[in-house]
């Protein structure tokens, strides 16, 4: 007899047994009075003893996997198992079902966040693309406005205050990094963040900024092309 069907004998024999050893037990007690129900525990045993390679499979174990040094004793220990499933088929069934949708759960929120950085890897890499791509000879020509009308009347600015906050916020992309988070900035202009807030949303509006979200939920922004015309000037 080959490996499997050692397997499969054990799984069906040993699964059976500990389903009418559990049948046995609850009708001697009185808790069952059908004797019909014998069926139920001997295929719920049964059924239980056939997850028992799955768990082995989960728990990365080598216990069933046929090798040239397979140790027999192994038949043994793998039938403690089908015995014990068996046994206690009903919890033992729920409990791998219940095991087996939160690795699935789990795995589709992983993809989810492996899809989420994916994506905003490439919007990154999009940003810094257009950033550094070459730029046609009417882009250079034509000089790039902001529109602060919106941000003036907001904070009640004269036009010098406000072109020197935009600028402030702007040269704050030339430094060391390329995205900024809003407290970033807010810090190093030593302004408030709804000043900084402001602007960069306006910025956005015009096209010369961007905000994208890290894996981790934190807004972060970058400079346009447009934008990044803006230090040049």
């Amino acid at each position: 007899m080959n490996h499997i069907s050692i397997l499969i004998v054990l799984i069906v024999a040993i699964g059976g047994l500990a389903g009418l050893t559990n049948y046995l037990l609850l009708y001697y007690k009185g808790m069952i009075t059908q004797k019909w129900e014998v069926l139920r525990h001997l295929l719920s045993g049964i059924g239980a003893a056939i997850l028992v390679p799955l768990l082995l499979n989960m728990m990365s174990s080598d216990l069933i996997r046929h090798t040239d040094d397979y140790d027999p004793i192994n038949y043994f220990v793998f039938a403690g198992f089908c015995f014990v499933a068996g046994y206690f088929s009903d919890r033992f069934i729920n409990t791998i079902g219940d095991k087996i949708l939160k690795d699935i759960e789990n795995t589709r929120n992983k993809a989810d966040q492996a899809l989420s950085q994916v994506q905003e890897n490439e919007e990154k890499v999009d940003l810094l693309v257009s950033n550094e791509a070459e730029i046609e000879e009417e882009e250079v020509q034509t000089e790039p406005q902001i529109d602060l009308a919106g941000f003036r009347s907001q904070h009640q600015m004269a036009d010098d205050d406000a072109q020197d906050q935009i600028d402030g916020v702007v040269n704050a992309f030339t430094g060391k990094y390329k995205f900024r988070t809003l407290e970033g900035i807010t810090k190093e202009l030593k302004s408030t963040t709804g000043v900084v807030r402001s602007l960069l949303e306006e910025m956005e509006k015009e096209g010369a900024a961007k905000r994208l979200t890290r894996q981790d939920g934190k807004t972060i922004w970058g400079l346009t092309h447009k934008g990044k015309m803006l230090t040049k000037k």
